[in-house]
């Protein structure tokens, strides 16, 4: 029985999602490892996280706007090569260096599927069946996030840590030759047919800039930070100068587009607090191993496979608003319970807040992206989507390099009056409390998106 071509679309688009999830949820287990191995601080080894996402910010409004001109297929398709390619030079590295210029390959191809991926799907499956659909990817989300660590852990106690990254050449592969062989031609948006070359480079300058700048608490961190305020300002201003900008305005114009963007900032960037730092946490404080580690990070993944259809279904019945603003109570409840952990806390505890974090992450994923793709034009999907895959990727950067550095320098702070572990202690407590602060300015914005509705009804 053939499958409808709905359903051939999602399977591709869906391997592209299981690859990169699976590469990132088995490198968040691995870097500790990874950081023994090169000799390495906590602060080196979070750019071969940093690098990866910063490259796929810069790029992601690109490749999104470049797919809405020539078919979004197509960049989608030769994205598995080039990540493909990065992952092979990833494998093959034996010095941070090396192992960094080979992600940022990778981060190019994963940019790439990124940015078209969930226009593909928002254009193929009608809107009665769109939650549905991005809610199934949100499950393939899961089931990569669910592999990845205890794959990781399996991996790294039994073999070099570099064979991690040979597992994508094969998925890449296949996922390359089946997008060849079954995508149709994508809706072309024929309006404005140059590329902005130059806000391109300006945002990337943007976010190269801010990135090292939330790392440390230094003066040259307050003037990098500023030059990248001075630069953002200067890429705004030239967008609005231009004929064909790299931002598209009308869609600034949209509510549900802006406040669903700015909740996925809010909800992305305190993620990473808990992703990055939680391993680091359980092997140095807590004494688990890398694989019981590796075992417990599946549980949020685990709990978003099964619950994300659900959210992603409930969104096309009952609107997203109400599931977003649950989803936000719940990770604050995770990160306010993980402000309380000590070095003799449960693995059992570690898991019932991984599970409320599982949840929120679940409920808020597929119903926020279905409401932001749900208000655009269908011929701007592919744009929709690179800018809503620019936001998470932007906060992914922004959370990690900002948790390593607020966590960085109040350790160097604690340890003036505490030994070692307790110093360890008090600054994961606060970096959860400034989590669970930026957690409640996106519930904020959810309870307003959500008043405004009812205010919209007669």
């Amino acid at each position: 029985m053939k499958l409808e071509y709905k359903w051939q679309v999602l399977i591709i688009v869906c391997i592209g999602i299981f690859m990169s999830t699976l590469d990132g949820s088995i490198l968040n287990i691995a870097n500790p490892t990874i950081a023994r191995s090169l000799n390495v601080s906590l602060e080196q080894i979070q750019w071969i996280v940093t690098a990866y996402m910063l490259v796929i910010t810069a790029s992601l409004l690109f490749f999104g706007n470049w797919g809405d001109k020539v078919g979004s297929g197509k960049i989608f398709t030769y994205g598995f090569v080039v990540f493909t390619i990065g992952s092979f030079f990833c494998s093959t590295a034996h010095g941070l260096s090396f192992l960094i210029a080979a992600r940022i390959i990778q981060g190019f191809g994963a940019s790439m599927m990124m940015a078209t991926g969930i226009g593909i799907v928002s254009n193929t499956f009608p809107p009665y069946e769109r939650g549905k659909a991005l809610g199934l990817t949100g499950s393939i989300v899961g089931v990569g996030n669910m592999t990845g660590p205890a794959l990781g852990g399996f991996l790294v106690a039994n073999w070099q840590w570099n064979v991690i990254f040979l597992l994508n050449v094969p998925v890449g592969l296949a996922g390359f030759f089946l997008a060849l062989k079954y995508f149709k031609p994508q809706p072309v948006n024929k309006d404005g047919q140059s590329y902005d070359f130059a806000g391109t480079f300006l945002f990337a300058l943007f976010a190269v800039l801010l990135i090292p700048a939330l790392v440390g608490s230094t003066g040259l961190s307050s003037v990098l930070l500023g030059i990248s305020i001075l630069v953002l300002a200067g890429f705004i201003w030239y967008e609005k100068k231009i004929a064909c900008p790299l931002l598209d305005f009308p869609l600034f114009k949209i509510p549900q587009f802006v406040q669903g963007n700015l909740m996925g900032m809010a909800a992305y960037t305190s993620q990473t607090f808990v992703f990055f730092l939680l391993p680091f946490y359980m092997e140095r404080i807590m004494g688990l191993s890398p694989a019981y580690s590796g075992l417990l990070m599946t549980i949020p993944p685990v709990i978003m496979m099964v619950l994300a259809p659900v959210a992603g279904f409930l969104s096309d019945h009952l609107g997203s608003s109400r599931l977003t603003t649950t989803a936000f109570i719940l990770m604050a409840a995770a990160y306010l319970l993980l402000s309380t952990t000590t070095a003799a806390a449960s693995p059992s505890l570690i898991a019932a807040v991984l599970i409320i974090l599982g949840a929120g992450m679940a409920m808020f994923g597929s119903p926020n992206s279905s409401s932001i793709l749900g208000s655009v034009p269908p011929e701007k999907a592919g744009y929709a989507g690179g800018f809503l895959s620019t936001v998470r990727n932007l906060s992914y950067c922004m959370g990690t390099a900002a948790s390593v550095g607020l966590f960085t320098w109040l350790l160097t702070s604690q340890r003036q009056t505490l030994s070692y572990i307790p110093a360890y202690i008090k600054a994961t407590h606060i970096v959860y409390w400034s989590g669970t602060a930026i957690v409640c300015l996106g519930l904020l914005i959810s309870l307003w998106n959500s008043l405004s509705c009812k205010k919209k009804k007669p």
